[in-house]
């Protein structure tokens, strides 16, 4: 029985790919990272659709529709706004400073996650 209620979730859930494994420099990697996030944003926003209109009108399924409004779409927002933050901070210090802003973002990065590792 619970094969025949789970047999149509496979086309719902696909895994994103990442496009490739090697990014010339800090910017195009956390382009990337972005775009990869959006990605996976409008594929739980696809879900969500999918469970508040679905094939058949007389299914709503508003629980797992709330579950994933409240716990992964608002995770996934939040990660975007970090990495477009991120990547602007990036691009203003590569504007600045040229070829050395991505060392010193590096560096800035660094030191932050230890501050907060000692927290």
């Amino acid at each position: 029985m619970r094969g025949n209620l789970t047999s149509g979730i496979t086309n719902l859930i696909t895994s994103p790919q990442v496009k490739k494994a090697e990014w010339s420099n800090a910017v195009e990697a956390l382009t990337d990272a972005l775009e990869l996030e959006a990605e996976v944003t409008k594929s739980i926003r696809g879900v969500i659709e999918t469970c508040e209109t679905g094939k058949e009108a007389k299914y709503n399924d508003y629980h797992l529709v709330d579950y994933l409004t409240g716990v992964y779409l608002e995770e996934q927002y939040k990660g975007q706004r970090e990495l477009a933050g991120k990547l602007s901070t990036l691009k203003k210090m590569m504007t600045t400073h040229g070829e050395i802003g991505e060392f010193l973002f590096d560096k800035e990065c660094k030191e932050l996650t230890q501050h907060l590792s000692c927290i």
